[in-house]
């Protein structure tokens, strides 16, 4: 299985599953991960590690009829391995990529997830972006079991206040993570993905490290995407934004009008937080904000009428912008192009709920062009 393990990731994940006319065959997907979660026995805990944990996990992807855009996932094994062998598989799996999927998402999870979660939920986000990138998941010692309603208030509470303080503790193992996988990877190679409270993980990691925000200054990510993240609007818009203006070719917000696990912490927690829409919605000259409220989901009947609306393994259409227009490196007006999204008056976008389009369509899209300070 380890040998399967390392082909897979040489050779590449399977693309996304789409509408054919024939039965597709069950494939291997795999998918990169950065743990700092300690193990006890060979068995994950909520400790933080004294090291970092690379390793690569390996995912079968059911056979589909063609109809469904999230087939199963069901993990069949997991590897770890030394921090140097990691960066020379990654390397190679971008270097067997052409343009626009030469790139690799580092994705921080939000609170509620354990590392078991962590692996399955970003495998979905990567089977369902519809690019060929890897993503890379960074796991840190959030709970476990993820976020269901309902459940009593206080153990909520409680679990959220645990999780705030191991994504703190979690700060300084990110910064060694992100630093080294920017340098050994090309410049502008890695977009920078953060969702929930790992916004708050990663965005103050690099506003607190001048010698992380030092690296990315030298080594700039491709880009740097909140998803619905859980950080005070007031915060992240005039004290991060700012520190995040030469680290990145281009920072896109991606927001939400019904993320009732946002919500829920702007109650208890009382300022609002920046991935919660808002009346203006939060725009700013060094921001690309998306408005994900209306897009394509795989959420069925319960879950839209009970769910959080805050996983964003479900969140297709953010998905697929995320990664086939911002990391893929094409202009915000791509949107428009392709006919999954709106451009409103105050200058931020706004998804629409329509199927992914082609791959081909994007050769229709505008390049990005990137910002000069």
């Amino acid at each position: 299985m380890l040998a399967i393990a390392f082909l897979g990731v040489v050779v590449g994940c399977a693309p996304a599953v789409r509408v054919t006319a024939a039965p597709q065959p069950a494939a291997v997907d795999s998918l990169f991960y950065i743990s700092t979660r300690a193990r006890t026995g060979g068995r994950d805990t909520r400790a933080l590690a004294d090291s970092l944990e690379y390793g690569v996990a390996i995912f079968n992807r059911a056979a589909t009829d063609g109809t469904s855009p999230d087939a199963a996932l069901t993990l069949a094994d997991s590897s770890t391995v030394s921090a140097s062998t990691f960066a020379d598989l990654l390397r190679q799996r971008l270097a067997a990529l052409a343009a626009p999927d030469d790139f690799a998402v580092l994705y921080v999870h939000g609170f509620g997830t354990s590392l078991h979660e962590a692996w399955q939920y970003t495998a979905q986000a990567q089977q369902l972006s519809g690019s060929r990138a890897p993503w890379i998941a960074f796991c840190w010692p959030s709970n476990g079991r993820g976020i269901t309603w309902p459940r009593p208030g206080d153990l909520l509470l409680k679990a959220y206040h645990d999780d705030s303080a191991s994504a703190q503790a979690s700060r300084p193992a990110f910064a060694r993570a992100a630093a080294a996988l920017v340098n050994v990877l090309d410049t502008n190679q890695v977009v920078l993905a953060v969702h929930s409270l790992g916004a708050q993980l990663a965005g103050e990691a690099i506003a607190a490290d001048s010698a992380f925000r030092a690296t990315l200054q030298q080594r700039p990510l491709r880009a740097l995407a909140f998803l619905m993240p859980d950080v005070a609007t007031a915060r992240f818009r005039d004290d991060l934004l700012p520190v995040f203006s030469d680290i990145a070719q281009r920072r896109v917000l991606y927001l939400s009008g019904n993320d009732r696990a946002l919500a829920f912490v702007s109650g208890v927690s009382g300022p609002p937080r920046a991935g919660r829409r808002t009346v203006p919605r939060l725009s700013h000259p060094m921001l690309e904000t998306v408005d994900v409220t209306e897009g394509l989901t795989t959420e069925g009947w319960f879950q839209r009428a009970f769910g959080t609306h805050h996983a964003i393994h479900r969140k297709v259409g953010m998905l697929f912008d995320l990664s086939s227009i911002v990391g893929a490196g094409y202009a915000a007006s791509c949107r428009a192009v392709l006919g999954t999204g709106t451009r409103n008056d105050d200058g931020t976008w706004s998804l629409r709920r329509v199927p992914a389009p082609p791959r081909e369509a994007l050769l229709a899209c505008p390049p990005f062009i990137v910002e000069r300070p």
